[in-house]
């Protein structure tokens, strides 16, 4: 198992490796467009829009698309059932929290 090199700890259980790790997985995920155009991965808890069933959501999937969206980049949809929306904001949960496996 490697070592860190800031704690001398494991990756698998430092502070570093668990950013590394979520860093990379942010990078990767298909993120989620609410009906409003906001951001969310996939298993975020806050689900702010009246609907049972994310049928007016949309689904993103574009490379280092959160970090994109972070830097004010405008991103549409890649599908879904709302091709249409446009993800601008990013969710302050899934900013701090995310992403969930």
């Amino acid at each position: 198992m490697p070592i860190c090199p800031q704690c001398d700890l494991e990756l698998d259980w430092c502070e570093h490796g668990l950013q590394a790790t979520q860093k990379e997985r942010a990078s990767s995920a298909t993120l989620l467009i609410s009906p409003r155009g906001m951001a969310h991965f996939a298993g975020c808890p806050h689900k702010g829009d009246d609907d049972d069933d994310f049928a007016l959501w949309a689904t993103l999937e574009a490379p280092a698309a959160w970090s994109r969206l972070g830097n004010g980049e405008e991103i549409p949809a890649t599908g879904g059932q709302r091709p249409d929306l446009v993800a601008s904001p990013r969710c302050s949960n899934c900013i701090e929290h995310g992403p969930w496996s």
